[in-house]
């Protein structure tokens, strides 16, 4: 039986990973070792940043890559970038090739395909163009603003040395003054705007407040309707007797009323009267003042010695006499 040594093993292994590191280095070139492609060429001035192993699109499909870029001259002026094209399509002559960019900043070549009846070969040469990166489109875009920006700010220059050489000191400071009352002001507004908020809250608002109380009283209105209506009954009822009654009459009484009233008093406070005379004779009141008080003294004695008045004995014995307390309290 035939005997493979290591020797020849070894050499076979070392040269299929030889193989399979070409065609895998080639793979990721982008290159293909089992398809066949076609090659043609673009000559750009500038590649921003194209790589090798970039896409090659028409119309969003990838019909290839980019396989290599190489300088043309010293001065980096030209460079050759060569594109494989792996699909079967055929390229118009007046086709072009436009290196363009993603919002991440990938890049690709894509072909746009021209009108021309007569297609590109193997080998041959398309047109080349660079689509503009995003900072040259904003560029592009600002140029207008600048410039208009920079026509108002002269413009504003102007109007304030226009100010300027209008308004003296003493203006200048009128106008600083009347600013700073406009600024008081605002902020005047600005706390009357947050106070009104504040008033007009749907939640805390006094405003809120306000229409619910009012709510609360038209509802106590309407559930006492009937009470109201009632009083309302009695006062016309009452207004209607007064009305109909004789106050004419009733006042004249009460008046000829105070009249003998007066009258009362009047002899009260002469002296043609007994009552007159004891309110106003001091003799009189004096007189009336021993009297009581020969009376209280009779009934005092009344009350200590009861057998003066009323004397009853079995014995004929006579009763000793007391002397009466305020006799003795006058005594001491």
């Amino acid at each position: 039986m035939f005997k493979v040594s290591n020797e020849t093993k070894v050499g076979i292994l070392a040269a299929v990973s030889i193989a399979m590191l070409i065609l895998g280095f080639n793979l990721l070139k982008g290159k293909s070792l089992f398809s066949k492609t076609k090659k043609i060429y673009a000559i750009y001035s500038q590649v921003n940043g194209l790589q090798p192993s970039n896409p090659v699109q028409v119309n969003g499909l990838v019909v290839g890559n980019v396989s290599n870029l190489e300088i043309m001259d010293k001065n980096a002026g030209k460079i050759l970038v060569e594109l494989r094209i792996t699909k079967k399509i055929d390229i118009p002559q007046n086709s072009v090739a436009r290196i363009a960019s993603d919002l991440l900043g990938t890049k690709s070549v894509q072909i746009d395909f021209g009108n021309a009846n007569a297609y590109l070969e193997d080998g041959d040469t398309i047109y080349a163009a660079v689509d503009g990166s995003i900072t040259d489109a904003l560029k592009e875009q600002l140029s207008p603003l600048v410039k208009k920006l920079e026509g108002t700010l002269g413009s504003v220059d102007s109007v304030l040395l226009t100010v300027n050489s209008i308004f003296d000191p003493s203006t200048k400071g009128n106008l600083r003054e009347a600013i700073a009352h406009l600024n008081t002001t605002m902020n005047n507004f600005t706390r009357t705007s947050a106070s009104l908020n504040s008033m007009l809250d749907p939640q805390h608002g006094n405003v809120k407040a306000t229409f619910d109380n009012l709510e609360s009283l038209t509802a106590n209105l309407k559930n006492n309707n009937d009470k109201i209506n009632a009083i309302l009954g009695n006062a016309e009822k009452t207004t209607a007797a007064l009305a109909n009654g004789q106050l004419d009459k009733t006042l004249l009484e009460l008046q000829q009323m105070a009249t003998r009233l007066n009258e009362t008093i009047a002899k009260l406070n002469s002296t043609d009267g007994s009552i007159g005379l004891m309110l106003n004779d001091k003799k009189v009141y004096n007189n009336l003042q021993n009297s009581l008080n020969s009376l209280n003294k009779l009934l005092e004695d009344l009350r200590v010695n009861p057998k003066r008045y009323v004397h009853f004995s079995l014995f004929g014995k006579k009763a000793k006499v007391q002397p009466i307390p305020s006799d003795t309290a006058k005594t001491l």
